[in-house]
């Protein structure tokens, strides 16, 4: 059954430079419309599989759709309109977010991490243990 493929023109755009909130709108737009295609088609006497492709051809192509998304730069993300500023912003955002890299990887790791601790805390007390005990040997045997 003919049905509008929404991951392939999701992914084009996103590769073409499309902000995400243009593909979300243009996406659940394009659906809406297909659908209410689709119902026209059926209510004028088309079997559903028919009125499936009937409405894909109105639509257009994927290639057509992109393409035509592609023309217009106000639909860009800001990385993709101005990427001169990009290529400078971006390394200076990663480099200021590396300080924050290990607390939000402890945060994000707290158990395992206090787990961690605790079995270097009983091992650390063990091995004084058994140096305090060795210690003692020495001392009175």
């Amino acid at each position: 059954m003919p049905r509008l493929d929404t991951a392939s023109l999701n992914r084009r755009l996103y590769e073409a430079g499309i902000a995400t909130r243009h593909i979300k709108r243009t996406i659940t737009e394009l659906e809406d419309h297909f659908e209410d295609l689709v119902a026209e088609q059926t209510g004028a006497g088309l079997v559903i599989r028919d009125a499936e492709q009937a409405a894909l051809q109105r639509l257009g192509t994927t290639d057509d759709l992109v393409a035509a998304m592609r023309l217009q730069p106000e639909l860009r993300c800001w990385g993709f309109r101005y990427p001169r500023i990009a290529r400078v912003l971006y390394p200076l955002a990663i480099v200021a977010m590396l300080p924050a890299l290990p607390v939000v990887a402890a945060v994000e790791h707290a158990p395992q991490i206090a787990r961690w601790g605790f079995c270097l805390l009983v091992g650390g007390a063990v091995t004084a243990t058994m140096m305090l005990a060795l210690r003692f040997t020495i001392l009175f045997g």
